[in-house]
């Protein structure tokens, strides 16, 4: 494998429904991981309450504040915050605060980060329906090793 370098103006980016940008940072199916960046706008919620069979998750959150939910803990983190969520636990995540925030996920193993471009363009194509939204989710889900089990929790805004 060779070493590759992306620079800031550089990668792939895609949006998602409600104002979340995704940019693909290492891509490399060789590897043992892939690299996104999320950026999330204020207080709008992160993905669906879910749980990976075979992939592992970290999160180190770069700008603003994030809310993590892993099985039944809560956890606010600010910049500098880092949080591993290990395959088979329940989470999700969402911008808890009042600005823009940024985050870093690593996925291992790589592979997993293709669903959210297909997400990207079924959720594009289901509009505003959130049972369009849902049954896009769930036949996503078996493809890339993701089951929703709820929705995604509200940000709270007295923190």
């Amino acid at each position: 494998m060779e070493p590759s370098t992306l620079l800031p103006t550089e990668g792939k980016s895609i949006a998602l429904q409600g104002g979340h940008t995704i940019r693909f940072l290492h891509r490399a199916t060789t590897s043992g991981s892939s690299l996104i960046e999320w950026m999330a706008p204020p207080r709008i919620p992160g993905p669906p309450l879910h749980i990976h069979r075979a992939t592992d998750e970290g999160f180190y959150v770069l700008e603003g504040t994030f809310g993590f939910q892993a099985a039944e803990q809560t956890i606010h983190g600010s910049s500098g915050t880092y949080t591993f969520i290990p395959r088979g636990l329940v989470h999700t995540f969402w911008n808890q605060g009042p600005t823009p925030a940024k985050l870093l996920i690593l996925i291992s193993p790589p592979g997993f980060e293709q669903y959210f471009e297909e997400l990207s363009d079924g959720l594009a194509a289901a509009g505003d329906s959130p049972e369009a939204a849902m049954q896009i989710r769930q036949a996503l889900g078996a493809k890339y090793d993701i089951e929703v089990v709820g929705p995604p929790p509200q940000a709270n805004p007295s923190v």
